[in-house]
């Protein structure tokens, strides 16, 4: 069991020394961009007029989303490695299989990082129109839904040894 954790925890290692530095570089670039664009650029343009506004707001979305895309693929090799310490603490206190709660914890930051993202993306979504920012929302709901199913059945387990 030691030597499990001890790969488990270099391998955590590992991943953060491989992804951490690219993935928080890319992201905080994505968000200097996006404070730049959301604070500034947008709102300048909007003085001028809509045409403006708009072509901004693309050319801002654009290089915004490169940025997100980059670290979106980091940010997910670490949120997996996250999940590892409470997924293990959960999961030993609470007698659930390491699996299972390595899931469990997965599936909740990938709920956790979609909302902070679509919350990034609201801005521009709505500069193009409103419309846009409720259709995106209602397919983040739909795949957090689906999400939230599968913590369930993770969970249904123990809920209903409980209950017996």
């Amino acid at each position: 069991m030691e030597a499990k954790q001890t790969e488990e925890i270099s391998e955590f290692i590992q991943r953060l020394r491989t992804h951490g530095p690219v993935t928080f570089h890319n992201f905080l670039t994505a968000l200097l961009v996006w404070l730049f664009g959301v604070l500034v650029f947008i709102p300048i343009a909007s003085s001028i007029n809509w045409q403006t506004r708009l072509l901004c707001s693309l050319i801002v979305f654009v290089t915004f989303t490169v940025f997100m895309y980059r670290a979106t693929l980091g940010f997910k090799k670490l949120m997996d490695a996250f999940s590892f310490f409470p997924a293990r603490k959960y999961g030993s206190k609470r007698g659930i299989d390491q699996e299972e709660a390595l899931n469990l914890f997965r599936y909740t930051f990938y709920i956790i990082f979609a909302l902070v993202v679509y919350a990034l993306y609201f801005p521009f979504l709505t500069s193009f129109h409103f419309a846009i920012s409720g259709i995106v929302f209602i397919v983040i709901i739909v795949w957090i839904l689906f999400l939230a199913l599968r913590i369930l059945s993770i969970l249904s387990s123990k809920i209903l040894e409980k209950l017996i």
